[in-house]
């Protein structure tokens, strides 16, 4: 159990916060450097909730690679926790009340590369436990009252409420994982805000519930989508329309937690403030799952709310004066991927490797200049993804599209360097650079783009079923990330991926184009992928016929071909 006794005078890290960032940190810290002195702070006295706990349940591969590999916990996520049937999208059709009307995105199966969904209260019960075994000393109950940053840092606590017993400790480094508290960031100045308006509200419902039971029995070509009865229930499953998405995840301990994430320019705050209102809400735009609840509602556990969720920080790392922040403490950006433990996992790697390099007796000024600029642009990477997008949220000729160039992004690039741990070397990073940021800015074009063609095209279609293996370039991203490469390799590989997303761009903006009807370039004239757009006034200003860059033809002899395997006219029935 935590510690009861007093703290230490003196440790090499002081951690702000006991939760999940804060713990896995602990531990990564204690595996790479098992003498390094820690000290964290948590101001919950005991054990979590299981369930009615906390959001961020739902886990990629980057993060589920970090708790598996890195942390060593591979058993407990096998034993403890759900393991996961990947992200699956649902986007709406009529009225919503037949699943089996609804285009579906999804796996047929597990894919390489495993994920969980995670019952918070269990598994930061279990962190803590791993922590006071490895030798952190942990302390709950611990109010931080004041943190005066310097040389060494000083970190004030008080346990047992107003008046209780003052503590204070000096560190070498101070690490803020304090979440939404923000202690470090207010401190040094460094909050930042970002035009990503988006409110959330969630709840946790006893006893689960299996969306397969909203399709009719006799909808056989819904049942022969996903030969597994059942495999869908272990999704993150999300319900998309226009300006919203829920999501729907099981957990281990029972519950299953369901949440709506909302534009308010389509969905006012009022309408998901409240239980009441979010039911409400619920009926009227998902009316299947609303059915399910209404005869449910003494399963609700708990109602929890978070106005415009996303932000920014100005600076994550600091070399020179040793601190760091870690998980919600900096900048956090959309649940729609699941990309929160993820970028807990990539901050937990670049400080690890700053506070141990600098234990060693290395300046580490310039790294943690370096690991911050990355971080902070792969930050803006996702940003774009999510950024004045939700408008398009329920568009499947879009999203689709949309969901699979930003998953081959997060599988050949993001995913492709942590599963190799590369993204601290400082040599290797340099080298790829270049074409990380090629990535980014293909990224940025065709969310843009992604944009002006929904304006264009909001068509829907029905009865569709896309997979990861329907675009084997993609699919290939994904078992890159397991591959075990060496570093001439994976600069191939980092190359051949941007090469592949400038094609990709290339295709999608023909067939966006389509809707331009004789504006559309041809077929045979070279398009920039870096200038794609719809706006025909602006293709000369922007260079889309600089002379760089494909014709349809060039890009169709690349990997980038398999993406009209996903368009929607191949695969689906127009309304």
């Amino acid at each position: 159990m935590p510690y009861e006794k007093n703290p230490a005078e003196d440790y090499d890290v002081a951690i702000l916060g006991g939760g999940l960032a804060g713990l896995t940190l602990g531990l990564q810290l204690k595996a790479a450097r098992p003498e390094i002195s820690i000290f964290t702070a948590e101001k919950r006295p005991g054990l979590a909730p299981e369930a009615a706990f906390k959001v961020g349940e739902s886990t990629q591969a980057v993060a589920c690679n970090y708790f598996g590999e890195v942390l060593g916990l591979t058993d407990h996520m096998e034993k403890r926790q759900v393991r996961k049937s990947g992200l699956r999208f649902w986007f709406s059709a009529g009225d919503n009340r037949n699943l089996a009307e609804r285009v579906e995105l999804g796996g047929t199966g597990h894919l390489p590369a495993p994920s969980w969904q995670f019952d918070r209260g269990r598994f930061e019960n279990f962190l803590m436990e791993e922590n006071v075994k490895a030798g952190v000393d942990v302390f709950q109950g611990a109010f931080i009252t004041d943190v005066e940053v310097g040389d060494p840092h000083v970190v004030t606590i008080v346990r047992g409420g107003p008046g209780g017993e003052e503590s204070k400790v000096k560190a070498r480094w101070l690490v803020d994982a304090s979440g939404r508290a923000f202690i470090l960031k207010r401190k040094l100045g460094l909050l930042e805000d970002n035009n990503h308006n988006v409110n959330s509200s969630w709840f946790r419902v006893a006893g689960g519930m299996d969306l397969e039971d909203w399709a009719p029995q006799d909808e056989e070509d819904f049942w022969t989508r996903v030969p597994e009865r059942g495999f869908r229930k272990n999704s993150t499953n999300h319900l998309c329309g226009k300006g919203y998405w829920m999501w729907m995840i099981p957990l281990a301990s029972g519950p299953i937690s369901i949440g709506i994430c909302a534009d308010p320019r389509f969905h006012p705050w009022e309408r998901m403030d409240t239980l009441e209102h979010a039911l409400d809400w619920i009926r009227e735009y998902e009316p299947q799952l609303g059915d399910a609840l209404d005869s449910r509602l003494d399963d609700v556990e708990d109602f929890l709310k978070v106005q415009h969720f996303s932000y920014g920080c100005k600076q994550e790392f600091d070399g020179a004066k040793r601190w760091a922040l870690v998980g919600e403490a900096g900048a956090f950006l959309d649940p729609f991927y699941s990309p929160g433990s993820d970028f807990i996992s990539i901050a937990n790697t670049l400080t690890t490797d700053l506070i141990t390099r600098d234990l060693d007796g290395e300046d580490v000024t310039e790294r943690a200049a370096a690991h911050d600029d990355l971080y902070l642009n792969l930050y803006l990477a996702g940003l774009a993804q999510y950024e004045d997008q939700y408008v398009f949220w329920g568009n499947p000729v879009v999203m689709s599209l949309k969901i699979v160039a930003n998953n081959f992004y997060y599988w050949g690039v993001l995913g492709l360097l942590f599963f190799h741990r590369k993204l601290a070397d400082l040599d290797l990073m340099a080298e790829v650079r270049p074409d990380v940021e090629r990535t980014w800015a293909i990224t940025k074009q065709l969310e843009a783009l992604f944009r002006e063609w929904h304006d264009l095209e909001e068509r829907e279609y029905r009865r569709a079923m896309i997979t990861p293996q329907g675009f084997p370039a993609m699919f290939e991203r994904h078992t890159d990330m397991l591959a075990g490469y060496d570093d001439d390799r994976i600069k191939a590989r980092l190359r051949e991926t941007a090469d592949i997303m400038e094609a990709m761009a290339v295709i999608i903006f023909h067939r966006a184009a389509r809707n331009l009807g004789d504006a559309a370039p041809g077929d045979d004239t070279k398009i920039n992928p870096y200038a794609v757009s719809l706006d025909p006034e602006r293709w000369e200003q922007d260079g889309l016929f600089s002379g760089k860059g494909l014709t349809l033809a060039e890009a169709r002899q690349t990997g980038a071909a398999g993406v009209e395997n996903l368009f929607m006219e191949a695969i689906a029935q127009p309304v």
